[in-house]
């Protein structure tokens, strides 16, 4: 009896090993556990080598000395033991030879040492394998190679090939080309949020700290808002505290400020953020910003590098908040002579619309319709149509115009009668 229940249970063993062996293991499943990402980047500064810290290396006490030989690597990171070794889907494959000194610090990687130091991300779907040289002159960004490594393992591929047509069901957008605004977009804004009725938002943070609110502060009290408050915090603590997610719950205008637009994604990425700004739009409510803050309403991150301003794409900084579907949104866009900016991200991903913005310009987006009020003109690019040699790859109109997003066309408007 007992050697038959035996058999038995050694059948259910074997059936169970032979189904879990069977299994496919996914890149899922052999990833890093996802988080958000500090903006401040990683909490602890480390120096990492292969060995011993070399005798003529100078170690300050605020540094934790790894050894790749027996330690564990930095989460989302993986020890890789030849320079010719391929990291695991969706990890940082970090290569240390003897000699090289790998510091961690904040959001920079960079090697203090000797030698090539190596860091890895493997091919997914839709990216080769990539590889950075540390070696003593290129620091590379901690944020960026985590984004990286999870955008690979998302099996999403971004960006898809067809995209969601430009349409905002309800509410308004307000996007600016920064360099100021006149006061009649000024007015627009306040108007579409509820007017002295409204309460808005301001989020100043893609400007570096220290924040300065009285500055927001000022600035929404000029373009005539009675109810406001500045939301100054970048941590994922901080923004999803009960304070701040009831903000966000009654808020009908939200502010977006200049400066860098990656340091929105750092901040309200993987929190509960986007959703509440996306139901201020469902409400009827108004998002608006200026340069900086009109990059970020669009689906692409056009110059989202935390490396500057001058690249245009950068992998694990490419979603914008996606307000606006379908589009690529640059700003200060005479000014600063960025025509062919847009040109090569259009040849890259011709199945954007592309919106180049002049200074102290603006569209006002309702449904698929933007109107252009300001100073200056607004750039369309739609490279769904031919482009003929020597010719502009744009269409370019002035304030007073109104442009069909989904159909890609100027809006003939109606002539009344006499």
């Amino acid at each position: 009896m007992i050697d038959r229940k035996r058999n038995t249970l050694h059948s259910v063993l074997t059936v169970f090993i032979v189904a879990f062996l069977s299994f496919p293991i996914t890149a899922e499943d052999t990833a890093p556990p996802t988080e958000h990402l500090s903006p401040y980047g990683i909490k602890e500064s480390l120096l990492i080598v292969a060995g011993k810290l070399p005798n003529n290396f100078e170690k300050t006490e605020e540094f934790k000395v790894l050894n790749v030989e027996k330690d564990t690597a930095p989460r989302g990171f993986e020890f890789l033991t030849k320079s010719s070794d391929e990291p695991r889907f969706g990890w940082v494959g970090l290569y240390v030879p003897k000699g090289a000194v790998v510091r961690f610090q904040k959001r920079s990687i960079s090697n203090r040492g000797e030698g090539i130091a190596l860091l890895k991300l493997a091919k997914s779907k839709n990216r080769p394998a990539r590889e950075v040289v540390l070696d003593g002159k290129t620091v590379a960004d901690y944020n960026e190679m985590r984004r990286c490594a999870k955008d690979r393992v998302e099996g999403s591929l971004y960006p898809p090939k067809q995209l969601s047509k430009p349409n905002v069901p309800k509410g308004t957008l307000m996007i600016i080309g920064g360099g100021g605004m006149t006061p009649e977009i000024g007015k627009a804004f306040i108007e579409a949020g509820g007017g002295e009725k409204g309460y808005f938002l301001s989020l100043p943070i893609s400007m570096p700290d220290p924040i300065r609110t009285q500055r927001e502060e000022d600035f929404l009290r000029r373009l005539g808002a009675k109810n406001f408050k500045v939301i100054p915090f970048r941590e994922q603590k901080d923004l999803e505290s009960p304070e701040v997610l009831a903000d966000f719950k009654k808020a009908t205008g939200i502010w977006f400020g200049g400066g860098r637009q990656w340091n929105f994604i750092d901040a309200y990425e993987g929190t509960q953020i986007p959703a509440l700004m996306h139901d201020v739009l469902a409400r009827g409510g108004v998002i608006g910003g200026s340069s900086a803050g009109a990059t970020i309403q669009g689906d692409y991150l056009i110059r989202g590098a935390p490396a500057g301003p001058h690249i245009m794409m950068c992998e694990g900084y490419e979603r914008g908040l996606g307000f606006l579907p379908g589009v690529g949104i640059d700003q200060h866009f005479s000014a600063r002579k960025r025509f062919q900016d847009m040109t090569s991200f259009m040849k890259t991903y011709p199945q954007f619309l592309g919106i180049g913005l002049d200074e102290a310009t603006a569209i006002v987006v309702k449904g698929s319709t933007a109107e252009i009020l300001g100073k200056g003109k607004v750039h369309f690019y739609d490279y769904s149509k031919p482009i003929k040699d020597g010719e502009e790859d744009y269409t370019a109109y002035p304030a007073g115009t109104k442009y069909d997003l989904c159909k890609r066309q100027k809006i003939k408007e109606s002539k009344p009668e006499k």
